[in-house]
């Protein structure tokens, strides 16, 4: 396979992470994750710090797909198993996260 595709899907994938995050900054409403349930604002201490802190998580989750997109060009291996470990680590590092960010502004 063509090292370029790597490339592209990596950086698309990046990409996609950084508008996301941007999206969550910039809402005046509470950013949800889990299936589209929206949370309301009166369960958030400061709705603003909040979505940052949501952007910020997405924007951060994007840095291992741009390394992984470079590394595409010199071992292709690598960058499947970076992609791979973004896909499964990744994603317990932002359920993690997100429930850090939970116990800091969501109203108890």
């Amino acid at each position: 396979m063509n090292n370029g595709i790597y490339f592209i899907i990596m950086w698309s994938a990046a990409v996609l992470f950084i508008l996301i995050g941007i999206y969550a900054m910039n809402r005046k409403k509470p950013m949800w994750l889990w299936g589209g349930v929206q949370i309301p604002e009166s369960k958030i201490k400061d709705v603003r710090a909040y979505n940052h802190a949501i952007g910020k998580m997405w924007c951060v989750c994007a840095i291992p797909l741009f390394i992984g997109g470079i590394i595409a060009f010199f071992s292709p291996a690598y960058s499947v198993l970076i992609f791979a470990l973004t896909c499964t680590v990744g994603i317990a590092v932002i359920v993690w996260r997100y429930h850090k960010i939970e116990e800091t502004y969501f109203v108890s």
